[in-house]
C-alpha cells in the first residue's frame, strides 16, 4: 500500500506538468491529451512525436523526426534538446517502432553527458538490453512498449532488485516516472502470471483426477464385461458333453457376481485400479 500511495501522490503532484504527464501517458495506458499552448519548437516536436507513437501514425512521426534531425550536433554539445531525456526516449521509441534511420539519433546520444541514462539510451538504440550498466526501469518500460516477448523472468527479478536499491535516487522526474511504471509492469507480468499458472495447474489437477476417476470406472466395467464375454466364448467352444456338465449361464452369472462384488464392495481393489490408470498417464498420486 505504501508504494501505491506514494505513486498516487506523485502522479497527483504532476497534474499541472504537461511534459511529465505526457511521458507517463506514453509509457502507460493513459490517454495523451495533447500539447499545451505556447511551447518551444523542441517541445512541440516532443509532444507531436509522442502523439504519433500513441496513435501508431508513422507518417506523422517521420515529419517530426525530419525536423529534429536537421539539427547539427557537435561533441559535448550544450544544446538543450541533446540533454532532454523526455525527448530522447520518445525519439528512440519512435525510431525503433517505425524503423527509421537511427544514425543521427545515435550521434546525439554519443554527444551527451556521460551517465547511466545516456548509456541506457545508447544500449536501447543498439539492442543491448542485457547490459548491467543499464537503468533497469527504463529497459523494462521500453521492452513493454515495443516487444513484450523479450521480457524474461530473470530481467523482471533484476529490475526489481535494482529498483529496490535504496542507494538509487528517484528525485529526477524522468527516472521516477519510469520507476513507477516499471513496478506496475513487474506486478502485471510476473506476479499474476506466476499465480495464474499455479492456479491453472491446480484446477487442471482437480479436473484431471475427476475425469480419470470416471474413466477408470468405465475401463473397469469394460474389463469385467470383457472377462464375461471371453468366458462365454470359451464355454461355447467346449464339446457338447462338457456343456451338459457345466451350466454356462450359472457360471457366468456367478463369475460376474464375484467380480462385481469384488469391485463394488472391496474399495481397495478399485482404488488400486484407479492408481494404475493414473500412472499409465504419467501421474504419480
Amino acid at each position: 500500500m505504501v508504494f501505491i500511495d506514494e505513486k498516487h501522490s506523485y502522479l497527483t503532484s504532476i497534474a499541472d506538468q504537461p511534459k511529465q504527464k505526457a511521458l507517463y501517458a506514453l509509457v502507460s495506458d493513459e490517454t495523451f491529451t495533447g500539447q499545451p499552448n505556447e511551447v518551444s519548437e523542441t517541445d512541440a516536436i516532443y509532444y507531436s512525436s509522442l502523439q504519433a507513437i500513441k496513435k501508431n501514425a508513422k507518417a506523422n512521426f517521420d515529419i517530426q523526426y525530419a525536423k529534429i534531425s536537421k539539427r547539427k550536433v557537435s561533441e559535448n554539445s550544450a544544446a538543450p534538446f541533446v540533454h532532454d531525456d523526455f525527448l530522447i526516449l520518445t525519439l528512440i521509441v519512435g525510431v525503433l517502432k517505425f524503423d527509421c534511420d537511427k544514425d543521427w539519433l545515435l550521434g546525439v546520444i554519443r554527444n551527451r553527458a556521460k551517465g547511466k541514462t545516456t548509456t541506457t539510451f545508447e544500449n536501447l538504440l543498439t539492442g543491448n538490453y542485457q547490459s548491467k550498466a543499464n537503468n533497469q526501469s527504463m529497459v523494462l518500460v521500453f521492452l513493454f512498449l515495443l516487444d513484450k516477448s523479450k521480457i524474461t523472468n530473470d530481467q523482471l527479478n533484476e529490475a526489481y532488485n535494482a529498483m529496490s536499491d535504496t542507494k538509487e535516487s528517484f528525485n529526477n522526474d524522468f527516472i521516477r516516472i519510469l520507476h513507477y511504471r516499471a513496478f506496475d509492469i513487474i506486478i502485471q507480468f510476473k506476479l499474476p502470471r506466476d499465480t495464474d499458472e499455479v492456479s491453472r495447474l491446480l484446477e487442471f489437477e482437480s479436473r484431471f483426477r475427476k475425469r480419470i476417476n470416471v474413466f477408470s470406472i468405465i475401463v473397469y466395467n469394460l474389463f469385467i464385461v470383457g472377462i464375461l464375454v471371453g468366458a462365454y466364448k470359451i464355454l461355447q467352444l467346449l464339446p457338447e458333453d462338457k456343456k451338459l456338465v457345466v451350466n454356462d449361464l450359472n457360471l457366468i452369472i456367478g463369475l460376474g457376481a464375484i467380480i462385481g462384488l469384488s469391485g463394488n464392495f472391496i474399495p481397495k481393489l478399485k482404488t488400486k485400479f484407479q492408481e494404475l490408470i493414473l500412472r499409465a498417464f504419467g501421474y504419480h498420486p
